[in-house]
């Protein structure tokens, strides 16, 4: 045997060593099943990204890219001649009268699209008239383009132009991105190889994760089947104390119906392996005690006969002595108490050994009780009936079971002692059993002593044969039911007697 599969002592959990065939397997299929597409997805991923690569980076695009800085250029250098030939307009029209020269600037800046500011500057660069336009620019924000016109004797035309400042943002940004794309065309197998080993990573990283999920699902799955091998070894070694753990996660599935069917089976088998223990033990004290009561009542009559004629030839005696007639009379008192004494165990031995066997018939338990509490008091104590709702129909034979209640209700008063007894019945069903609960107010029963109790011949009771609660067990477990002593409500002793159900 290996050292995996050897066996851990009852109610412990095996150590596991490495896992099994069957946790490999699984993890295995689950390992496959997230990994077969790998390969495709790959291949899917790196078309995808040389597909995507190829429309964002196609080579006209990029081309019109680049040829885009070139072409503002362009279209700058064509508004700056523009500009100039405009001024240079304004400088052949411009009056030969100096007193005419600020009107006409005026109304130069009013009527030219674009001209902020016109000034003549004299040979010095003095402004000798100048016109500025104080409206806005009604294309927003705008940077100046200068253009300068010699007009002759040292003399200048200056006229200010506006740019709209979002035509050197537009440059700025097609230069921006011209180069980007110049630089991601030089890494574009580079960026194609970075977009497969991500989509690789997240693959593995996603088979990864099945693989573990994979192996913990049989882990846990297996740890249950194992320990369903491992408890049935156990029962098969004759423990019947064995039990499957059953958790909270996995006690709707199939694995766990099976281990609440397999711990269901034990109970069954131990109860029924307990009660004919039991059954046998108790034959084997019935045996015991007819014996017992043969031995014992055989030399009774005899002893009682020959004391009998002592007592009778003493008094035939002419003289009797007065001194010996007291002792043969306390003599006889004690040897009739105690004859008597011996004929009532030999009773209740012989009462033990001939116990009737059991005819159930059809009753309600909880009537019974009821009918028990009516008919048969027993003197100092009050016996009080609580039954549940709806019926608890079970076969009873109700003779015998008096005697069991009977023995119950008496060793509850006798127990109370001097004080008066109360006991109660309770009758209640728990899913396929009813149970019928005699309690008490009593001092109660050590825990120690409760399994005990049960025992023929013991007996806490300083008179007493201990067969009572004997006789008791073994009418209610020839009833198909059990019975356990345990700790009252109130603090005293609580008898649950459990049937089956009849259906």
């Amino acid at each position: 045997m290996s050292e995996a599969e050897a066996p851990a002592p009852a109610g412990a959990r095996p150590r596991r060593i490495r896992p099994s065939r069957f946790e490999v397997q699984i993890a295995l299929a689950l390992v496959l099943a997230a990994a077969v597409p790998l390969g495709a997805a790959l291949w899917l991923a790196s078309r995808l990204a040389a597909e995507n690569l190829a429309l964002g980076l196609n080579p006209r695009v990029v081309a019109r890219l680049e040829a885009t800085p070139a072409l503002y250029g362009d279209l700058f250098q064509a508004r700056k001649q523009l500009y100039a030939e405009q001024a240079r307009a304004l400088a052949r029209a411009l009056p030969r009268d100096a007193a005419a020269i600020p009107a006409f600037l005026e109304a130069a800046v009013r009527h030219t699209p674009r001209l902020r500011r016109i000034a003549v500057l004299d040979a010095r660069g003095e402004v000798r008239a100048e016109a500025e336009n104080p409206e806005p620019n009604p294309e927003g924000e705008w940077r100046e383009a200068p253009a300068r016109v010699v007009l002759g004797a040292g003399e200048t035309l200056e006229a200010v132009f506006a740019v709209e400042a979002r035509f050197f943002a537009d440059l700025d940004d097609a230069r921006e991105l011209a180069e980007g794309m110049a630089g991601v065309e030089a890494l574009r197998a580079e960026i194609q190889q970075s977009y497969v080993r991500a989509f690789a990573l997240l693959l593995g990283a996603w088979a990864l994760a099945a693989g573990l999920a994979g192996w913990w699902l049989a882990r846990r799955t297996t740890r249950r089947v194992s320990d369903l091998v491992r408890a049935v070894r156990e029962l098969a070694r004759g423990d019947l104390r064995v039990q499957v753990r059953v958790g909270p996660g996995g006690a709707a599935d199939e694995v766990g119906q099976l281990a609440r069917a397999f711990n269901t089976m034990v109970d069954e088998v131990r109860e029924s392996r307990d009660r004919i223990v039991y059954l046998e033990k108790i034959s084997g004290w019935q045996e015991v005690a007819r014996r017992l009561a043969h031995e014992i009542k055989n030399p009774l009559t005899p002893i009682l006969l020959a004391f009998q004629q002592l007592e009778a030839h003493h008094r035939e005696r002419p003289l009797p002595d007065p001194a010996f007639a007291r002792l043969l009379g306390d003599a006889g008192e004690i040897v009739r108490e105690e004859i008597g004494t011996l004929q009532r165990l030999v009773d209740e031995f012989s009462g033990f050994a001939k116990l009737p066997e059991v005819r159930p018939e059809p009753a309600d338990l909880g009537e019974f009780a009821e009918d028990f509490a009516r008919t048969s008091p027993v003197e100092g104590t009050a016996v009080e009936v609580a039954r549940a709702a709806g019926p608890c129909p079970v076969s009873l034979d109700r003779a015998l079971m008096r005697r069991v209640l009977q023995n119950l209700v008496q060793n509850a008063v006798e127990a109370a002692r001097p004080a008066p007894a109360r006991v109660r019945l309770g009758v209640s069903r728990v899913r396929d059993r009813a149970l019928l609960t005699v309690s008490d107010d009593g001092p109660g029963i050590p825990p120690e002593l409760r399994e005990r109790i049960f025992d023929p011949y013991f007996t806490t009771k300083a008179e007493g044969t201990g067969l009572g609660l004997a006789i008791a067990k073994k009418i209610v477990l020839q009833h198909g039911g059990d019975v356990a002593a345990g700790a009252g409500a109130d603090g005293g002793s609580c008898f649950t007697l459990s049937f089956p159900l009849r259906g």
